[in-house]
């Protein structure tokens, strides 16, 4: 294996580093979003309290809860009674934050699913160019051991760069699903929130 590794040329290592930064970042992620979804049934607690009237309760249960819907729903609480266009500013602020920390380093693992293959294909090409130079240096009749030596060495990248991408273009479409849903599920208590505890406007 670390034979193909180093002839697959200078450009498998910045991939051996794209891969190891998605396992790491997927990993992160994973365990963000499997605390932030841990505890599923509790905003239709919350909810329930508010409906009920129980605000102090439904706050400090909000407080005691991870992940994004409880966080937005305990902003909505610590406004209830602002007039009903604070109150949708508030918990739309909060729910932009919670967005923003939901989507922190997909970018990253997207970036890498895109450009993998491109580098890939570059090391390919650049392997090709150098049996050819080898090819027409020899000024004599051309071994087809030799380029095909040459080319099956120069595909390795392409090889490297494809099994980096496919994973994380795979797990970033699964990342980006679940926030999706987290995405859903705030709108949905906050504006349900909105019309329990927004005041007069």
């Amino acid at each position: 294996m670390w034979d193909l590794f180093i002839k697959g040329g200078p450009l498998m290592y910045p991939l051996l580093l794209c891969s190891v930064v998605t396992v790491a970042y997927s990993l992160e992620r994973s365990w963000h979003y499997y605390r932030a979804g841990r505890q599923a049934g509790v905003p239709e607690q919350i909810h329930a309290l508010i409906e009920q009237g129980r605000n102090t309760e439904a706050l400090e249960l909000a407080r005691q809860t991870p992940g994004p819907v409880a966080a937005v729903l305990a902003e909505g609480l610590r406004h209830a009674g602002a007039a009903r266009e604070m109150l949708e500013e508030a918990i739309s602020l909060k729910g932009a934050a919670e967005l923003e920390r939901l989507n922190q380093r997909l970018h990253i693992i997207e970036l890498i699913g895109r450009l993998s293959p491109l580098m890939g294909l570059l090391g390919t090409v650049l392997g090709m160019v150098e049996a050819f130079r080898q090819v027409a240096a020899s000024r004599g009749v051309v071994d087809p051991g030799m380029l095909a030596g040459g080319i099956w060495e120069a595909l390795i990248t392409t090889v490297a760069g494809l099994f980096v991408a496919i994973p994380a273009m795979v797990l970033h479409h699964f990342f980006e699903d679940r926030v999706r849903s987290f995405a859903y599920l705030m709108k949905h208590y906050a504006t349900e929130a909105v019309k329990h505890l927004g005041g007069p406007s």
